[in-house]
C-alpha cells in the first residue's frame, strides 16, 4: 500500500466525535436566538434584584420629598400664617355730625288738651360711625308752599352729645293754640340741628289727629320741645 491509497482510506473513515455530530439549525429569527443563550447564575440574579430593589425605593423618598413640600427639620422653608387684622375701635366724637350722618323720623300727631304733638327720633344713618351731635335743636311748621307757620326757639343740649351705632337722640315737638286762618296742607314738621344751613323735612306718618290745632285763646300760637335724650 502505498502512500496515496493510506491517504484514501484515512479520509473515507469517520471518529467518534463526527459519527455523533447533528448540526443545529439556525433561529428562524432573532427573537428566539437570545432565550436559548444560558441565563445568568442565582447570585448574579440575586444581586440584580437587590439593585432593582434599593433604586425603587430611593426614587420613591425622592418623590414623596417633592410631593410633601419643604421640610423645616431639613433646612426648608416654611410660609408664616398670616395674622388676622384687628379693626381699631371707632372713637365717640372722631368729628361732628352732618347732615348725611344722620336720619330723622317722627311719630304720628296725636292731641292733648288742644295742643298737637310727636316724637323726634334722630339716629345715625347706616353704616356711619359715631359723631357729635351739634348743641342745639330747633324746629318749625310749614305749609304746602313753604310759609313757616310757627317755629321754636333753639333747645340746647346741656353737654356734648355723642351719637353712637344702635344709640337714638328722641325728643317731642308740641304745637299749641293755632287761631289763623286753616293753613294749606299738608303742614310739614322741619328740623335744624345747631348750625346747619338748611332745615330738614321730617316725615309724619299719617293715621293720627290733624296736626293743626284748635284755637284755646287770644294768645299767639306756640311750638315748644321737650328735652332730647339719648336712649338707650
Amino acid at each position: 500500500m502505498n502512500h496515496e491509497e493510506l491517504e484514501r482510506q484515512l479520509r473515507s473513515q469517520h471518529g467518534p466525535r463526527e459519527q455523533k455530530y447533528a448540526p443545529s439549525r439556525l433561529p428562524a429569527n432573532l427573537d428566539v436566538g437570545p432565550s436559548r443563550r444560558p441565563g445568568p447564575s442565582p447570585v448574579l440574579r440575586a444581586g440584580m434584584l437587590v439593585g432593582v430593589a434599593v433604586a425603587a425605593a430611593l426614587s420613591v423618598a425622592v418623590i414623596s420629598s417633592i410631593l410633601s413640600g419643604p421640610n423645616p427639620d431639613i433646612g426648608g422653608t416654611t410660609s408664616a400664617t398670616p395674622s388676622a387684622t384687628v379693626s381699631a375701635p371707632v372713637s365717640p366724637g372722631d368729628g361732628t355730625c352732618d347732615r348725611s350722618d344722620v336720619t330723622f323720623t317722627a311719630e304720628s300727631w296725636g292731641g292733648a288738651a288742644g295742643s298737637r304733638g310727636t316724637m323726634v327720633t334722630i339716629a345715625l344713618a347706616p353704616g356711619r360711625s359715631a359723631c357729635s351731635l351739634p348743641p342745639s335743636v330747633s324746629v318749625q311748621i310749614e305749609d304746602a308752599q313753604g310759609t313757616v307757620l310757627v317755629g321754636s326757639g333753639s333747645l340746647v343740649a346741656g353737654g356734648p352729645v355723642v351719637l353712637e351705632p344702635g344709640a337714638s337722640y328722641i325728643g317731642g315737638a308740641e304745637w299749641s293754640n293755632w287761631c289763623g286762618s286753616d293753613p294749606t296742607v299738608p303742614v310739614t314738621l322741619a328740623v335744624k340741628l345747631g348750625s346747619w344751613p338748611a332745615w330738614v323735612p321730617v316725615n309724619v306718618p299719617v293715621g293720627g289727629v290733624s296736626p293743626v290745632p284748635p284755637c284755646s285763646g287770644e294768645g299767639p300760637t306756640t311750638l315748644g320741645l321737650t328735652e332730647f335724650r339719648l336712649w338707650p
